[in-house]
């Protein structure tokens, strides 16, 4: 009992004192937080990418709404943003329209379903999206609201 002990204390230490997986030259990140609405109310699932104005940034930040419409951005897995100006993209698809098989024990699965874009496609591409966000790195925390206009349901 007492040697699982040490080596369950041996191997918390050592988890603890591994280096991060981030790259060295990893910029400094701020914290940012998007609400994402869809006609006035919270799109929970949406995707958020920071698309920089300049083509040479090297690390971009991304998060997915939660249920309230909020996006923590994250680069490379840490949370913030680099310093910038950036497009905001946002995205949102669904899988719909199931189709049922019965497989080998007689049981239904789901042998093929349409996918569709719930955002109208000028919100989802850095060259037509209207939304812009600008990181200037002070030691506040970055706040936005971003609408996306009526919910659409278009096969992609």
């Amino acid at each position: 009992m007492r040697r699982f002990i040490i080596l369950t204390l041996f191997c918390i230490a050592a988890a603890g004192c591994r280096q991060s997986d981030a790259p060295d030259d990893l910029p400094k990140l701020f914290p940012c937080s998007i609400i994402v609405t869809q006609d006035g109310k919270p799109l929970e699932e949406a995707t958020v990418e920071f698309q920089p104005f300049e083509s040479t940034a090297k690390y971009l930040a991304s998060g997915k709404t939660d249920t309230a419409g909020v996006a923590e951005m994250k680069t490379y897995g840490k949370t913030g943003s680099p310093a910038g100006k950036y497009k905001v993209v946002i995205t949102k698809n669904i899988d719909d329209d199931f189709v049922y098989a019965e497989n080998s024990l007689g049981q239904k699965e789901i042998s093929g379903y349409t996918l569709y874009r719930t955002v109208e496609p000028k919100y989802s591409d850095a060259k037509t999206t209207p939304h812009e966000m600008e990181i200037i790195g002070k030691g506040k925390k970055h706040e936005a609201t971003f609408d996306v206009g009526k919910a659409i349901k278009v096969r992609m």
